[in-house]
């Protein structure tokens, strides 16, 4: 067990200089669009492969890390403030911008985005529920903390158009990954968190996939 908590967190911090220059290879590789992509895909495989060693490639952890829910008398409505940011991304990015998706780049999207938002709440939210469902210290703080720095090294792919900036894509980040780590954490299940992350990255990757002519 004590393993598996320390391949956790030197993989979570090797994270930080590992998608750095994973993005800054792919973007320069093969261009702001697909090199974006495929830094993403990478990340996805890091993210995956560490959950498998963590949790042994056993799939009742996994499903367990949706099934389990602690008995608070404020659980619904805990997981309904997962979906908070949700309506405003939709009015902010997604409407203004979805009349210029064709039907492929929208279907590449919904890909995109369901990948993304199950890996991510997989890997943040589900492997320190998993290892440390009692130590806020490292199960929330770190967890939220390393979540939020990641997302410094999309801030330095090379040609990649953020319009709303640097506050928006790293600032944001902390935010959700402070109110969804809350509602993972309060609820002990990814449940609510990991719906939530879809339409949020469905919605702000619309924006994104316009600005950088996918």
């Amino acid at each position: 067990m004590q393993n598996k908590k320390r391949i956790l967190l030197i993989s979570s911090l090797f994270m930080l200089p590992f998608t750095y220059l994973l993005i800054q290879f792919t973007t320069s590789s093969f261009g702001a669009k697909w090199g974006y992509v495929t830094g993403l895909a990478g990340y996805w495989v890091y993210c995956l492969v560490i959950i498998g060693l963590v949790t042994g490639g056993n799939m009742n952890v996994i499903k367990s890390l949706w099934r389990n829910q602690n008995n608070g008398k404020y659980a619904k409505w805990i997981s309904l403030a997962a979906f908070i940011p949700v309506l405003g991304l939709f009015f902010v990015s997604f409407l203004p911008n979805v009349a210029q998706l064709t039907l492929s780049t929208g279907v590449f999207l919904v890909i995109v985005v369901l990948l993304n938002g199950s890996i991510e709440e997989l890997y943040w939210r589900g492997l320190y529920l998993f290892e440390y469902p009692n130590d806020s210290r490292i199960g929330f703080l770190f967890s939220w903390l390393l979540f939020g720095a990641w997302h410094i090294s999309l801030w330095f792919a090379n040609g990649v158009i953020y319009k709303d900036g640097f506050l928006a894509l790293v600032g944001g980040a902390y935010g959700l990954g402070l109110l969804w780590t809350w509602v993972a954490r309060a609820n002990g299940n990814l449940k609510a968190v990991t719906p939530a992350h879809i339409l949020v990255n469905f919605f702000a990757f619309t924006a994104l996939f316009v600005d950088n002519g996918f």
